[in-house]
């Protein structure tokens, strides 16, 4: 689970809010100011899934609530609660995993939150694609896997085709994979290529 570093909230998306009045309904959020929240969340993430790591775009992702909006209402419109998960609409027999599989399940101990400072130390994964605690004895990874299915052969298979076809590049040439392209994108599953790889 790759650390996201959380930028400022877009000034629009905070003017809006300041014009509510404490009515803190998250569905009266509407496009286009809904777009620009999804764009800012994607951008700051590197368009990558805030839990698999797979690549996302604005089509094929939603705007996850870490700490569910049905339990945790007053942290419905709070920018630092929002990130971008995969799986927008699974398709028919997909299986479910990321944001969709964890719905509204939150336990403070037990989820590994991907702003966490040391969430990218939390997991270990092979070149098979395998995704297990870094300690056996960590209850929160293994529920988080668990609970978030990063497990699944799905998950597993994508992992593994991320590393094959990098595994003779020269450490300098992954190094710079690691980085933000020109677009402002990061590799996908950038923590499996760089503990593989790298470590």
């Amino acid at each position: 689970m790759k650390r996201i570093r959380k930028a400022p909230e877009p000034a629009d998306f905070s003017a809006w809010k300041a014009k509510l009045k404490g009515l803190r309904g998250w569905s009266r959020l509407r496009p286009p100011l809904k777009q620009k929240v999804h764009e800012a969340l994607l951008n700051e993430q590197g368009f990558i899934c805030c839990y698999c790591e797979a690549s996302v775009t604005k089509d094929d992702s939603h705007i996850e609530h870490f700490r569910p909006r049905t339990t945790f209402r007053k942290l419905q419109l709070d920018y630092d609660n929002l990130h971008c998960s995969c799986q927008r609409e699974p398709l028919a027999g997909e299986p479910h995993h990321c944001g969709y599989a964890k719905q509204d399940w939150f336990d403070e101990m037990l989820l590994v939150s991907p702003v966490a400072h040391d969430c990218e130390d939390r997991f270990k994964f092979t070149g098979n694609g395998v995704i297990t605690p870094r300690r056996g004895n960590d209850a929160g990874a293994k529920a988080t896997i668990r609970k978030l299915c990063l497990d699944l052969p799905k998950l597993r298979a994508l992992r593994a085709a991320a590393v094959e076809p990098l595994c003779d590049l020269p450490t300098t040439e992954i190094r710079k994979l690691l980085k933000k392209d020109s677009e402002g994108r990061f590799v996908a599953f950038y923590s499996t290529i760089k503990q593989v790889l790298l470590t």
